[in-house]
């Protein structure tokens, strides 16, 4: 599974990259993975009525907002400039505030903030829910794990080929290359 690929900008840099693995989501992953979230809806609203797609619509608005703020401190506590390069994506598996699809960025850094988003987002809902009925406390975590797990699962799939690759993220695979 070794190719290389050779990206040729305006200044004729040339950039060679040696593909290490590729994470595949197929179609069949996306359409279980929906399914779920569909059973999610369908469950906040047997559980609590129309009150549950405030629920639902309210984690997605807390989960985005916390995910948002967490890869953007990151960023700006280790003086890396985000802007051009990642943007928020409504594609299945990719969902969230993550790195353009042309975009490559070394592993230590995604795993960085993949880790950071994934822990202090679960930090902020555990300090929430005292406060917060417990039918949005579940919808928080549900929103939260349904967004990360495609990312841990490729981030951990692909953590076989060592910690100083690139990843990128395809429509539907995540890539991790040598440079």
């Amino acid at each position: 599974m070794k190719r290389t690929m050779t990206l040729l900008n305006n200044d004729r840099t040339f950039y060679h990259y040696q593909l290490l693995k590729k994470v595949r989501f197929v179609r069949a992953f996306s359409t279980c993975y929906l399914l779920l979230a569909a059973i999610s809806l369908l469950a906040a609203i047997y559980m609590s009525g129309v009150i549950g797609i405030a629920y639902v619509v309210t984690s997605w608005i807390v989960i985005g907002w916390v995910h948002y703020v967490t890869g953007r401190s990151v960023f700006v506590i280790d003086r890396y400039s985000y802007k051009g390069r990642w943007t928020w994506r409504w594609r299945m598996p990719w969902i969230g505030f993550l790195p353009q699809e042309q975009q490559f960025i070394s592993h230590r850094y995604w795993s960085k903030i993949l880790w950071h988003t994934t822990f202090i987002t679960f930090i902020v809902i555990g300090i929430l829910s005292p406060w917060l009925p417990m039918g949005l406390t579940l919808q928080l975590v549900f929103w939260h794990l349904w967004l990360m797990v495609p990312r841990i699962f490729g981030t951990l799939s692909a953590l076989a080929e060592g910690k100083n690759g690139l990843v990128k993220l395809n429509e539907s695979d995540l890539s991790v290359y040598k440079a």
